[in-house]
């Protein structure tokens, strides 16, 4: 039975649905019972659903085949009953106490409209799956700094204040990007907090293939959602886009060195260096040409 006044809503959208995604759900259900929270599920895999017996009955699964992670998210925000609203992925694992760490954390900055914590690498067989890893969370692989930011964690790590949702941006349609949503809270003059005690482990392993795919789609979706709004950065992106993954590489070094991880970045750099030179293919075609069916391949 879902509870009347859920403390704390954990959303996650997917397209590999079930079971593919259990370890996950059971991570984000075992955070959810301890504060009485809920857990909603987006899902366009249009594999069939889970039997209700295998879920914890606070959870809410929703399948809207065709859309992609990007409108599955908007549409888990609405589900959403709770005043804080958690979101995260479906190759996450998230510990036992993640509710009750988001829950104290907006007790204690009252004035935080979202908190976001850092990330782990959870999956560390190959050099592609370290690759990749730094790459998109190179921001805020832990540990980071704690206090008032500009911006959090993406999908991966990060809670709101449901009034935050609200005005949610759809980009015409393409659904919400958390990197827009966050750059439009700060617009507004809203507090975003970053927390190095919440901590998530990111377990996504690919092939270097499926990872190059990925990387191409994202960007290309990336570059879809800033062409209708094209700012100073934007045009930098698509006029210096043989530029960027050196000057991505060069911030993905400087951060991640001072936190311990020169080894495995000397091992990683040749595959960053080719998985930032797919995103900047994506950025081209989703700057010239849109982002096409790209939003339906990122998971």
């Amino acid at each position: 039975m879902l509870p009347d006044r859920p403390t704390i809503s954990i959303a996650v959208s997917t397209i590999q649905g079930w079971p593919e995604i259990r370890d996950a759900v059971a991570s984000f259900e075992a955070a959810a019972a301890r504060v009485g929270g809920e857990v909603i599920v987006t899902d366009a895999s249009r594999l069939p659903a889970p039997d209700r017996s295998l879920l914890a009955p606070t959870t809410t699964w929703q399948q809207r085949p065709r859309l992609s992670v990007f409108q599955l998210r908007e549409v888990g925000y609405r589900l959403a009953r709770a005043p804080i609203v958690a979101v995260t992925e479906d190759h996450v694992i998230v510990p036992p106490d993640w509710g009750e760490r988001y829950l104290a954390a907006f007790a204690a900055a009252p004035s935080a409209l979202a908190i976001g914590g850092s990330v782990e690498n959870g999956a560390t067989t190959t050099i592609a799956d370290w690759a990749s890893f730094f790459i998109v969370q190179a921001p805020v692989v832990a540990p980071i700094e704690s206090g008032s930011v500009s911006r959090l964690s993406g999908a991966v790590n990060v809670a709101y204040r449901a009034e935050a949702l609200r005005e949610i941006d759809d980009h015409g349609g393409l659904g919400t990007l958390e990197g827009l949503h966050q750059r439009d809270i700060v617009r507004r003059g809203g507090l975003l907090i970053a927390d190095d005690t919440i901590r998530v482990s990111h377990a996504q392993a690919e092939s270097l293939a499926g990872y190059t795919a990925l990387h191409f789609h994202a960007a290309r979706t990336f570059a879809g959602f800033l062409r209708g709004e094209m700012d100073g950065q934007a045009w930098f992106r698509l006029l210096a886009f043989w530029l960027v993954p050196y000057l991505r590489l060069g911030r993905a070094v400087a951060l991640l060195d001072r936190r311990g991880h020169r080894a495995m970045l000397l091992r990683s750099l040749p595959t960053m260096l080719w998985l930032l030179y797919a995103q900047a293919a994506g950025h081209l075609a989703g700057f010239v040409s849109g982002p096409g069916d790209s939003p339906r391949r990122v998971f």
